[in-house]
């Protein structure tokens, strides 16, 4: 990487901190402009400010207080910051990855404060370009995605308020679990369905989340690896695993377009993977452990994208 690239990249990190530390900063000083009226020889004051298409107005009497002044004026003086911030972030976005660089700078959070989540989604297509050399397709997306085990583990953190420096807010999807966004990517937490057709959020509560549970989750505990970058490090599936389990999700899709994408991205792992004999020896050992109908869907559809003989054939 670049000298250029990477000052870049930490300055953008900076200025998302700042800008997110303005913003809340901001929320606590009084919004408006102090106003002077004279009424006779006396000179009262008003505090002004707008709701909406609405103009409030308080009377604050012959004498305005220093303190109301003070906080007016640094809440315009921080409404500038933030607007010089703003700009320079906008540049920089457009000479970055800024979802790499946001990703990373998530990861990193929870690594250093000792949270254990396993990253997964179709952020990790990045990671296997980059740590393990594959060739795959560019697929942007705007959700970074992690997997808790449960029982939790790791230590109890409270995520809202490790990702508040770095704009993200909290939200909830329809059936309760948490996610957190900055406007945005979204950040979401997934965990293996207990039991068949259970559509109710899961609630990690040492990390004060709910997190999404889906089917064929388990798997992806199989076999991981850890990713050792500068300072931190971080859990990722292994790559056969991960495309088995976006093979069996794909069966279920009801989207046309996610199931498009899965299979885009299941083959170009899958491919990268069979050029190694060693990888494939591992990913073609790994799929006999696992359960007969699950195995059974996988090799078909192995053998339909021709990404392995058929048994007939070997």
């Amino acid at each position: 990487m670049s000298v250029i690239r990477k000052t870049l990249e930490e300055n953008y990190i900076f200025f998302v901190r700042e800008l997110a530390r303005i913003k809340e900063e901001i929320k606590k000083l009084p919004a408006g402009n102090i106003s002077a009226k004279k009424i006779g020889k006396a000179t009262y004051y008003y505090h002004q400010w707008r709701e909406g298409k609405k103009v409030r107005s308080v009377s604050l009497g012959v004498e305005a207080p220093s303190d109301l002044i003070e906080s007016i004026n640094r809440r315009k003086l921080l409404e500038s910051q933030r607007n010089e911030i703003s700009d320079n972030i906008a540049v920089i976005a457009r000479a970055v990855d800024i979802q790499r660089i946001t990703a990373e700078e998530i990861i990193k959070v929870f690594s250093q404060n000792g949270i254990i989540t396993t990253l997964v989604g179709s952020y990790y297509l990045p990671v296997l370009k980059e740590d393990f050399g594959f060739n795959l397709p560019t697929i942007k997306t705007q959700d970074i995605d992690f997997l808790v085990k449960m029982p939790y583990k790791g230590k109890a953190v409270d995520i809202e308020s490790l990702l508040k420096p770095i704009g993200f807010s909290i939200a909830f999807n329809s059936d309760g679990s948490t996610y957190f966004t900055n406007g945005v990517f979204k950040i979401e937490f997934l965990t293996p369905e207990k039991g068949r057709g259970t559509d109710k959020a899961v609630t990690v509560k040492p990390l004060n989340v709910k997190a999404m549970s889906l089917r064929y989750l388990q798997m992806l505990f199989d076999q991981q690896i850890n990713i050792k970058k500068e300072g931190y490090t971080y859990i990722v599936p292994s790559p056969w695993v991960f495309a088995y389990n976006k093979i069996l999700i794909s069966e279920k899709r009801k989207s046309k377009d996610k199931k498009e994408k899965d299979i885009l991205q299941v083959n170009a792992i899958l491919r990268e993977v069979f050029k190694s004999p060693d990888t494939a020896k591992k990913a073609l050992s790994y799929l006999e452990t696992l359960p007969p109908k699950w195995k059974k869907d996988i090799k078909n559809y192995l053998f339909k994208q021709s990404l392995m003989k058929s048994e007939k054939d070997t």
